[in-house]
């Protein structure tokens, strides 16, 4: 572990203090899942149906994603693949298909808000005999006020992390102060790592102070049953000891997107104002009213596609976006 702490200090107690800044944690969400479908029964249920079938009947995801062709590229061992997309064209995952019939459904965190029951997927899986072989659960502290990276490292220093006599590997990642975020890494990737990085920084915004806890889980070492879906904030809380005073959450993933297209947006203002403000401003003068510089720029300069960061955003994004325009007018206010 490397370099000083990023962000504000934090207190060095071992767990966050009680009272009602908790209610600034999300509830534990699924932000990454893989399923293996390999039982004779999966074979023998999926073997007439598209891939796109399959995701349905295994996540429940119904129109929200569609899977593209299958094409013949090996995909975690998985001779063909295809690549699964949303209504926005976000990429959403990847399913694989082994040649004696064997499936493997890898969804991103965009795919994961596709899905309207983590339960009943775990039913499904139960049901089939599959099983899950990876999964991120997340827990983000929108303010930064119950913890932030500062806290995980004072945890590390103070011993808590250590399990079976010994402290598991750790790197910090700092960003050098340039605003865009960084990361503490606890454990070792394709075993039981936690990864906590400046999440609101990361969408754009250095004065954010979003922060995300995100535990990654892997079967190949450890037992993870499918119950890990039905129970995220349980095995959340199981992985280090720590981590249980943060399964506290009161805020649903509404809220989350919410917080993640609040801090987009004036991202997106900033940077607007940063480089092109003086030149808009110009150009405005040079009209006799609002409406006559508002129709060139409709005509000249506005496009009609998303931009970057948000193309993954869910749903309305107009009506995301003006949502957030009107809360920050009336805070301003």
């Amino acid at each position: 572990m490397a370099g000083p702490g990023c962000g504000a200090e934090s207190p060095t107690t071992s767990k966050p203090a009680a009272g009602p800044q908790c209610s600034t944690l999300t509830h534990p969400i699924i932000d990454f899942c893989v399923a293996v479908l390999d039982t004779d029964k999966a074979k023998k249920l999926f073997r007439c149906m598209t891939m796109t079938e399959v995701l349905r009947y295994v996540f429940g995801t119904g129109t929200g994603i569609a899977v593209g062709p299958l094409q013949d590229r090996v995909f975690n061992f998985y001779e063909r693949s295809a690549t699964m997309v949303d209504g926005g064209g976000n990429v959403c995952g990847k399913i694989g298909l082994r040649d004696d019939g064997a499936i493997q459904i890898s969804l991103t965190g965009q795919g994961c808000q596709h899905v309207p029951s983590w339960s009943q997927v775990a039913d499904r899986l139960d049901d089939l005999g599959a099983r899950v072989s990876h999964v991120d659960i997340a827990v983000d502290d929108l303010t930064g006020e119950t913890f932030d990276i500062q806290t995980f490292l004072n945890l590390y220093e103070q011993g808590e992390f250590t399990m079976n006599g010994r402290p598991p590997n750790a790197q910090h990642v700092s960003d050098c102060g340039s605003g865009k975020g960084c990361s503490f890494y606890v454990g070792q990737r394709g075993h039981k790592q936690l990864n906590i990085y400046e999440k609101g920084k990361q969408l754009g915004d250095p004065e954010s102070k979003h922060t995300r806890c995100e535990l990654r889980l892997y079967a190949k070492r450890i037992d993870l049953p499918n119950d890990v879906l039905r129970e995220p904030g349980r095995y959340f809380g199981a992985a280090y000891p720590m981590l249980e005073a943060f399964v506290i959450g009161e805020v649903e993933r509404l809220g989350l997107r919410e917080q993640i297209i609040d801090t987009s947006v004036g991202a997106a203002q900033r940077f607007m104002r940063t480089q092109a403000g003086t030149t808009l401003g110009v150009f405005a003068a040079c009209f006799d009213s609002p409406e006559a510089f508002f129709a060139w720029l409709q005509r000249t300069i506005l496009r009609n596609d998303r931009p970057g960061r948000w193309k993954a955003i869910k749903g309305d994004l107009h009506a995301h976006v003006r949502a957030s325009i009107e809360r920050s007018i009336q805070e301003a206010a």
